[in-house]
């Protein structure tokens, strides 16, 4: 990063003004930092509590750059070193999904720095602080929002552990992104608990209802065995290593 970003960096006083900036920053650079080919197919969408979200427009890209999380993660991080201002990383994690990446269309223009400014004629509607840049609200009452809409869509795939999307979403009002991401923290600890020796038939078919969205009345004893065992598979299966 240029001397310049860094003390634009420094001046923000709030994580959500911080994590606009560096999201612009790694959209400016994205070509870059990935290769035009790899940047013609993706865009860093979302930067939220040191997670990257990055779209792909084809799910073979997602695979792929899945694959190549670890390198990208170090390669993005190096990047950031004199930003780090003494924490170890500040992306700790990817995640890829697939998704139509449009943009509009934008009017040629010279490049400003990307610096959010308070201002004071705008309050927060939930807390009354005021505003940084083009919030709607502010950064904790925006974060206590997306903790009880995780809460939500937690308590609703609790009830029925077979929605997908778009049955959810009538259900609560969340975006494709955050109900992927609570669907798969809870099918990760569904399955850890089905695959216990000490696993009951419930626990089981809660984890195979999650992993493959069948509703009950369509699950079978074999349908749940050769679900978990593929999953079982997955785990302990390692790749030969090359000599």
């Amino acid at each position: 990063m240029k001397d310049s970003e860094l003390l634009i960096l420094k001046v923000l006083r709030t994580p959500r003004a911080r994590q606009q900036f560096l999201l612009h920053w790694l959209k400016s650079h994205w070509p870059e930092i990935l290769g035009h080919t790899g940047a013609s197919h993706s865009q860093p969408y979302r930067l939220e509590e040191g997670v990257l979200y990055v779209h792909t427009d084809n799910p073979m890209w997602s695979n792929q750059f899945h694959m190549m999380q670890r390198k990208l993660l170090n390669q993005l991080n190096r990047l950031l070193v004199p930003a780090l201002q003494g924490r170890k990383r500040l992306i700790r994690e990817l995640k890829f999904y697939h998704g139509v990446i449009e943009e509009e269309p934008q009017p040629r223009q010279e490049a400003k720095p990307f610096m959010p400014r308070r201002d004071d004629s705008r309050k927060c509607p939930l807390c009354g602080v005021p505003l940084i840049g083009d919030e709607e609200i502010c950064s904790g009452c925006r974060r206590k929002q997306q903790e009880e809409l995780r809460r939500e869509i937690r308590k609703q795939l609790d009830l029925r552990p077979w929605l997908r999307y778009e049955d959810c979403r009538e259900l609560v009002k969340c975006d494709r992104i955050t109900f992927t991401d609570v669907k798969a923290v809870l099918e990760e600890w569904a399955l850890n608990r089905a695959l216990d020796p000490r696993a009951t038939a419930g626990e089981k078919a809660f984890a195979v209802m999650v992993e493959t969205g069948l509703r009950p009345e369509a699950l079978s004893e074999e349908t749940i065995r050769q679900t978990l065992e593929k999953a079982r598979r997955r785990r302990t299966y390692v790749p030969a290593r090359r000599k």
